[in-house]
C-alpha cells in the first residue's frame, strides 16, 4: 500500500511540476547606453554615465528604438547629491507594446560662468517650439476616430474622440465617445489610430 501510495505521489509532483511552469517571455533590459543614444540622436549630446535609470525597464525586443517624450527640470531635490543641471526625460519605446514608458534622469556637468544654458533644457526648448509651428498636424483635439488593436489572437476596433492634436507616427490620447476610457495610442492618419494591448 505505502509503495502505491509513494508511486501516484512522485507522479502527481512530477505532472504539477511541469503543468505549475510556463515558459517565461523573452524580457530584455533597456540600458543606458540605449537611452543616452536616443537622447543623443534627438540632438543632445550625452554619454550613459550622464543617465540614470530611475527603474529597471524591459523590453520584448533586444534593441528597441526609443523615443524621447519630454524633457523637463528635475528641481532642487538631486542638487545636494549631484552637481549640474538635472532634467528628468520621459521615453517610450517608437512601436507601441514593446515597452512601457518611463523616465530617467539625465545630469550635465553645470557650465562655467557665462556659458551657454543646458544643451538639454534647449532640446526641450526646440521641442516644444517644433510642435507649435504645427508642421504637419495629422488629426486634430475633437477628430473622431477608430482605434485598431491587433495580437496574434484577435483583433478590436474602438471608435474614439481625438484628444490632443496629433501627427503621423506619434501617440497621442484619445478617449471612447462617452469619455469613460481613455487610451494613447500612435496616429496613422487622419481617421485611423494603432494602439496596444
Amino acid at each position: 500500500m505505502t509503495a502505491r501510495w509513494i508511486a501516484v505521489l512522485s507522479m502527481a509532483t512530477m505532472s504539477y511540476s511541469v503543468w505549475g511552469q510556463s515558459q517565461p517571455p523573452d524580457r530584455f533590459e533597456v540600458t543606458t547606453n540605449q537611452v543616452a543614444r536616443a537622447v543623443s540622436e534627438g540632438g543632445v549630446e550625452v554619454t550613459e554615465k550622464q543617465v540614470s535609470m530611475l527603474a529597471k525597464v524591459f523590453a520584448t525586443e533586444p534593441n528597441p528604438a526609443l523615443d524621447v517624450l519630454t524633457v523637463g527640470p528635475l528641481g532642487d531635490q538631486w542638487s545636494t547629491q549631484h552637481n549640474g543641471t538635472h532634467s528628468l526625460v520621459k521615453l517610450a519605446c517608437h512601436l507601441p507594446g514593446i515597452c512601457l514608458p518611463f523616465y530617467v534622469i539625465v545630469i550635465r556637468q553645470d557650465e562655467p560662468a557665462g556659458g551657454a544654458t543646458s544643451a538639454v533644457s534647449n532640446y526641450d526648448a526646440d521641442r516644444n517650439t517644433g510642435l507649435k509651428r504645427n508642421v504637419a498636424i495629422t488629426m486634430r483635439a475633437g477628430a473622431h476616430a477608430t482605434l485598431v488593436m491587433d495580437d496574434d489572437r484577435s483583433h478590436i476596433q474602438i471608435a474614439v474622440i481625438s484628444l490632443e492634436n496629433g501627427i503621423a507616427g506619434h501617440r497621442i490620447r484619445v478617449a471612447s465617445p462617452d469619455h469613460k476610457q481613455t487610451y494613447v495610442a500612435e496616429v496613422v492618419n487622419a481617421s485611423l489610430l494603432r494602439g496596444s494591448f
